[in-house]
């Protein structure tokens, strides 16, 4: 993968999320409501797409393609606001609740290879391993706390 990719496809993503869940969690000590959590995020994203769009490469109107992007949005909703329920209401630690649900990215694989037909391009014993370690290692750093 070149340099630019994968600072751009996984190093600036990985940093952002990981900043975004503080700040999540920080909104929810300031007393924010999960509702009023969720609207903020969102204008600020429509923000964003607005602004990309301006700027960008304009607005694309495929019905499937809005479809999916909508459907993206309501699913990451659902995830987001569950995990400020965890932090507000259930006082669940960001130490344990980050690493379990960045396991997420077995979901991701699991449906890009049944979806994509990526699993003809995966080396089975190198999956099957990096799945072994990613739960291994999300179980051991949700325990760390003492």
């Amino acid at each position: 993968m070149p340099l630019k990719s994968f600072f751009l496809g996984a190093l600036l993503p990985t940093l952002l999320l990981g900043l975004g869940t503080v700040l999540m969690k920080l909104s929810m000590r300031e007393g924010s409501s999960i509702a009023n959590y969720l609207m903020s995020v969102g204008i600020a994203v429509a923000a964003v797409g607005f602004a990309g769009t301006v700027i960008g490469s304009g607005w694309v109107s495929q019905p499937r393609a809005i479809f999916f992007a909508v459907s993206m949005g309501l699913v990451w909703a659902g995830a987001i606001g569950s995990m400020a329920y965890a932090v507000s209401t259930l006082d669940i630690p960001l130490s344990i609740l980050a690493p379990l649900t960045n396991a997420n990215a077995l979901v991701a694989v699991a449906l890009a290879a049944i979806i994509f037909g990526e699993w003809q391009s995966l080396h089975l014993l190198k999956l099957i391993s990096g799945t072994l370690l990613i739960v291994i290692g999300a179980g051991v750093v949700s325990t760390a706390k003492l």
